[in-house]
């Protein structure tokens, strides 16, 4: 890789690097502009201002969960990709279904006990069977879940009805946006636990 450039390992062995140019080659801020009315970084965007978006909104604290629900959580894991690997034989055996995290003090109100399979619920009154976790590593009010299982797919014969898909739990949250920078709000919907 390194054929014609100049450049040998042996150069890499004293530093570590290889320095290509003597002095870094930037250009001072006094040079730049931005393709900005003001030609600068604009907090506040009179483009955006005239087209009725907030670029720079006052903090609106969120809704805290109603009494007995949780905010639902989701996130990912190192063992599989989004819901695309859930079926691959490897990756099954490692983790082969989602569950619900709940802390130690919500299990124990709700007489709910680690590796549980419980019924969970959302706002729409859809719900489906998970298994818990219980643990201190997450906020009272929060329910966690790995995003990408609850596949319907017979052909998927790993992933099939194996752990519950967390979109299905928060109904209408395509409609929850943020206009101004395009995010959608999938961590404004509430869930509820309860005993089988």
């Amino acid at each position: 890789q390194l054929q014609d450039t100049g450049v040998s390992i042996a150069d890499f062995d004293s530093k570590g690097f290889v320095e290509l140019a003597d002095k870094p080659l930037y250009r001072p801020m006094s040079e730049v502009k931005l393709p900005t009315i003001s030609g600068k970084i604009e907090m506040i965007s009179g483009k955006w201002t005239k087209a009725g978006h907030h670029t720079l909104p006052a903090y609106v604290s969120p809704q805290h969960p109603p009494q007995g629900l949780f905010r639902i959580a989701f996130g990912r894991v190192a063992v599989h990709t989004q819901g695309h690997t859930v079926n691959n034989p490897l990756l099954a055996e490692q983790m082969p279904e989602n569950v619900a995290w709940i802390h130690t003090s919500r299990a124990a109100d709700l007489g709910i006990v680690n590796d549980e399979v419980v019924e969970i619920f959302a706002a729409d009154g859809s719900t489906s069977r998970i298994k818990v976790f219980v643990t201190e590593c997450i906020h009272p009010e929060a329910l966690f879940m790995v995003h990408g299982f609850g596949h319907k797919l017979p052909v998927e014969s790993r992933a099939f009805g194996k752990g519950v898909a967390d979109n299905e739990l928060m109904p209408g949250g395509l409609e929850q946006w943020d206009q101004g920078g395009g995010g959608i709000s999938m961590q404004e919907h509430f869930v509820g636990l309860r005993k089988i």
